[in-house]
């Protein structure tokens, strides 16, 4: 799960023994463990946020800023699955989290993991000039200024 602030403190009511493991990818780990414990300490539950979630550090160089093996983790995710992730949340989130699978394997061990994709498609426009170069026959679309509607309605853009 990416992020995981208000995921993890609606997870707190759940009281399902399933646990939240949130890949950050914009702050440090810090400042959601802080955030969760806000949104919990309003349910009056008396838990801990460290209790309930376990946030890692996915951002690696920083807020939209990716190696060039994040963005080849990205091209063939896309390529292999067919899910599209974003360079900037999703791709670094789930980077994040099958680079802790790897390095963790007993931590995984026998557990049924879903990720929670969040969207963040637009972050893929701005990376589309890096990502091309992995991607082959990927290009740019061009946009005329205005593109009339199908519908014949008026303008797209």
């Amino acid at each position: 799960m990416e992020g995981g602030g208000g995921a993890a403190a609606a997870h707190a009511g759940w009281g399902r023994g399933t646990n939240v493991h949130a890949f950050s990818v914009c702050d440090d780990p810090e400042y959601f463990y802080d955030y969760v414990q806000g949104l919990i300490d309003g349910l009056n539950s008396g838990l801990d946020s460290r209790d309930i979630v376990s946030i890692e550090n996915a951002k690696g160089l920083g807020y939209a800023m990716n190696t060039a093996e994040e963005l080849k983790f990205v091209k063939d995710i896309a390529a292999s699955t067919g899910i599209v992730l974003d360079p900037v949340y999703s791709g670094k989130a789930v980077y994040g989290l099958l680079k802790d699978m790897a390095g963790n394997p007993a931590k995984w061990k026998g557990r049924k993991v879903l990720f929670i994709h969040t969207g963040g498609l637009l972050g893929l426009y701005d990376k589309a000039d890096q990502l091309s170069s992995l991607a082959g026959s990927w290009r740019r679309m061009d946009l005329e200024d205005s593109v009339p509607r199908k519908d014949g309605t008026g303008k797209m853009f």
